[in-house]
């Protein structure tokens, strides 16, 4: 597996193309082998290419606007194959689908063209989890997750070990549930406690990555990205990103 960074943990430094190209340096000087693209502001294929070719450092995803996979399906697939990023990731469903299964099947519809768009271009589709996928639905008697992972065997997901934990559900149990060959991507986010679940610093709270690690290895994972949200809120944010790298370096390998 490779060890890389989830780019939306330093939003705030990836606002310009010059930005960005010394946010993908300081990354690859921090160790990471890969990059998920996200939070960044709109810019050219052209530039954010430039910024992985100057670094070395593969996209191996990304987290792509609803309104751009639905709305600029086309556009949004050739940006990808020209920077070179296989997958086209959502980071969260929008809200006006969220809360009843009504909702989920309006959200399934309009991503049905998108995605068998990008599907037939070669590359794939992931989805990204928080809590509120393990919210039972009131119009159902599941949970909008399972829905999803029954429904979809086409799609990839991009399973998130923090939000598993913070929704009260086990995260290998779900890292097994979605199975190696829809989890290509993985989001390593520490949680603080069981009483304050809060996001920190991989190796800062209680989740046990090293146990988690094996179940990916044994899955066939390939990329882990650490994702901490709240690195740019820190003194030091690339301090907290390379605490994380080296609590993991040992683990993922």
């Amino acid at each position: 597996m490779k060890l890389g960074a989830q780019l939306f943990s330093l939003r705030t430094f990836i606002q310009t193309p010059e930005d960005l190209k010394t946010t993908f340096l300081r990354v690859k000087e921090i160790g990471y082998e890969n990059v998920q693209l996200s939070g960044n502001a709109p810019m050219s294929a052209d530039d954010i290419l430039a910024a992985s070719e100057a670094s070395g450092l593969p996209i191996v995803c990304t987290h792509s606007p609803y309104e751009r996979i639905v709305d600029d399906t086309d556009a949004l697939i050739a940006d990808h194959k020209h920077f070179g990023c296989p997958v086209i990731g959502l980071g969260m469903i929008p809200k006006e689908f969220r809360g009843t299964l009504a909702g989920a099947e309006q959200f399934f519809a309009a991503l049905d063209a998108p995605v068998k768009k990008i599907q037939d271009a070669g590359l794939n589709f992931a989805y990204h989890n928080h809590a509120l996928e393990f919210e039972t639905l009131p119009d159902s008697d599941q949970v909008l997750y399972d829905v999803m992972l029954e429904r979809f065997p086409d799609w990839h997901f991009i399973g998130d070990t923090h939000w598993f934990a913070r929704a009260g559900v086990s995260p290998i149990e779900y890292i097994k549930k979605i199975g190696g060959s829809r989890l290509v991507n993985i989001h390593y986010k520490d949680m603080l406690s069981e009483e304050d679940k809060s996001i920190c610093a991989c190796g800062k709270g209680i989740l046990d990555f090293a146990e988690i690690t094996a179940v990916c290895e044994e899955l066939g994972v390939q990329n882990v990205l650490v994702e901490q949200d709240n690195a740019v809120k820190m003194d030091d944010p690339f301090g907290e990103m390379a605490f994380s790298y080296n609590h993991l370096k040992n683990i993922v390998k």
